[in-house]
């Protein structure tokens, strides 16, 4: 890879084919769009109820992709979903949908039926895993994708604990998948960091091999130009005030730029002056996990803090203080009494994430 990358030129192509590093291995049967339909989304409203109501179809879903079930499994056995690969425009993504979807699926399945107590421990656990996984990644891409994962994760969870026995124990699993919220749970400088590194790369603007190329685009000088837009998101307060869940909204101020930019880097100026990512969505994602995993941990509380004394208000008000929402949540009892109501941040998607969660049950 490093060798191609080296010889790739935008606009020209390479002398080397694009290395395929899956070239010495099995290709396995893909997921069909019909059974990509059958599998729980991260979204999914009623994950128990869709199982439920298709299961011998489910089934066989899963017993089409025992291999891609495994590996989907397995990464509950990795730290990081961490690159080193020279970041460029034209380096392969990432598959990172062919097996989305099995785990959940397979969880709701092994809880219809019957098996109550393990289903719930591989829920946590991937709750664990997804968390982990969010936290120690250095790609935008993949911090998003598994920000979705984890709040999915999370809504799973919920729903079985609403279904399971409320007199049965609950997996140790559970209490480590819903820890307090720690910086690491919604800080993105790592992923940005490796943004901008591509954004601001010389390959993005073609690699200059003359003296003359630098007369109308200079790259080290753009990327400084473009520099303050990204380090507003490692900045060393950041962190703390997306924990508090306040709302936050990154300053966008033009880069600045003076008569030598104009003269030995014109057409960098442009570039630098047009509106760049709108990182405030994926701020606002970050603040959306936190809000679950609290949404999570509050659910978990609230059932092992079962007082038939207090009444589920007076029980709220008496949860731990890291498990409190900021007032734009307007987090309160559902009016049918069955559940919890919280508000998105993240209101961008077209596919809107759940506001209702349903309580455990017993409650």
């Amino acid at each position: 890879m490093l060798a191609w990358e080296a010889n790739f030129k935008p606009g020209i192509g390479s002398t080397y084919p694009i290395p395929n590093p899956q070239a010495d291995f099995p290709v396995l049967p893909k997921i069909s769009r019909a059974d990509g339909e059958l599998l729980c989304k991260p979204r999914e409203a009623d994950c128990l109820g869709k199982v439920r109501a298709q299961r011998d179809e489910v089934n066989q879903v899963l017993a089409r992709h025992p291999q891609r079930l495994a590996r989907d499994e397995a990464l509950s056995g990795f730290d990081y979903l961490w690159t080193d690969m020279p970041l460029g425009p034209a380096v392969p993504m990432p598959s990172f949908g062919a097996s989305m979807g099995l785990w959940h699926t397979a969880i709701a399945a092994n809880f219809l039926d019957g098996h109550t107590s393990q289903a719930m421990d591989a829920a946590c656990t991937q709750v664990t895993t997804m968390r982990r996984l969010h936290a120690h990644s250095n790609t935008l891409v993949s911090t998003l994708i598994f920000a979705a994962r984890l709040r999915g994760a999370v809504q799973l969870f919920v729903q079985l604990l609403g279904a399971f026995p409320a007199d049965a124990p609950l997996p140790a699993s559970c209490a480590a998948a819903f820890v307090p919220v720690t910086e690491a749970d919604i800080d993105l400088c790592p992923s940005i960091r490796s943004e901008f590194a591509l954004v601001g790369s010389p390959e993005l603007f073609g690699k200059q091999e003359h003296w003359y190329d630098n007369l109308s685009l200079n790259a080290k000088a753009t990327q400084r130009m473009l520099a303050p837009r990204y380090a507003a998101l490692c900045n060393a307060s950041l962190p703390q005030r997306l924990l508090s869940d306040e709302r936050v909204a990154l300053a966008t101020a033009p880069p600045g730029f003076d008569i030598f930019d104009l003269v030995s880097n014109s057409a960098g100026t442009i570039l630098s002056r047009i509106p760049g990512p709108a990182f405030d969505p994926c701020l606002a994602r970050q603040q959306d996990v936190a809000a679950s995993l609290r949404m999570g941990a509050l659910m978990l509380w609230l059932r092992e803090a079962h007082d038939h004394g207090s009444s589920l208000q007076q029980r709220l008000a008496a949860r731990p203080a890291w498990m409190h929402f900021a007032g734009d949540r307007h987090v309160e009892v559902t009016a049918d009494g069955k559940g919890l109501h919280m508000d998105v941040r993240d209101t961008t998607t077209t596919d809107p994430w759940l506001t209702t969660w349903p309580l455990p049950a017993g409650l």
